[in-house]
């Protein structure tokens, strides 16, 4: 994966997969602490305790279109080859955590990509879903709550034009300068 804005897609479908209804992004961008933290939880199925470690194999997948499974694998390679580690905790019936740490300023560290584009593909794409997104870098922060929004929205469904076409320009405004 090029960027981490593609590791964090990857896990958030794996959320969605696991029938999850509410799903929390954080980003932290800490340059004083020279750390990049990722956490993607969600209220999905979870994993059985006998199977979480196979979640990190690569020839391991749940799904059945292909036989491997690089996400997880690729984003603990990238956060141990920076310094930093992949930690996921999971009960079963009860959802999913994963928390990536990395050296902020570590060379080999991806670049955060288009977060942008990858929320409105999120939501787009899994309107249902209650999104609860939060990323801070310096003196910037940015806080998405859909499930705030939908309530504000009443009886207007989420995926109606003009409110995607809304949210689109709302993240890429917040995104300005980030």
């Amino acid at each position: 994966m090029q960027d981490l804005s593609l590791h964090i897609l990857d896990i958030a479908e794996n959320s969605t997969r696991a029938h999850a209804t509410e799903i929390e992004i954080e980003v932290i961008e800490d340059e004083i602490n020279d750390v990049v933290y990722l956490k993607i939880k969600d209220n999905g199925d979870g994993i059985e305790e006998s199977k979480l470690k196979s979640v990190e194999n690569p020839f391991y997948t749940t799904r059945t279109t292909r036989r491997v499974g690089l996400g997880i694998s690729l984003l603990k390679q990238n956060c141990e080859r920076t310094g930093g580690s992949l930690v996921i905790q999971s009960q079963l019936g009860e959802g999913t955590e994963v928390i990536a740490c990395m050296q902020y300023s570590h060379i080999d560290r991806l670049p955060l990509g288009d977060m942008a584009s990858t929320w409105f593909t999120l939501i787009e794409a899994h309107p249902y879903i209650d999104w609860n997104y939060h990323h801070k870098k310096k003196e910037k922060e940015f806080k998405l709550d859909l499930k705030a929004i939908k309530m504000m929205l009443e009886e207007v469904p989420i995926y109606e034009p003009q409110v995607m076409t809304w949210i689109k320009k709302y993240i890429l405004m917040q995104y300005e300068g980030f």
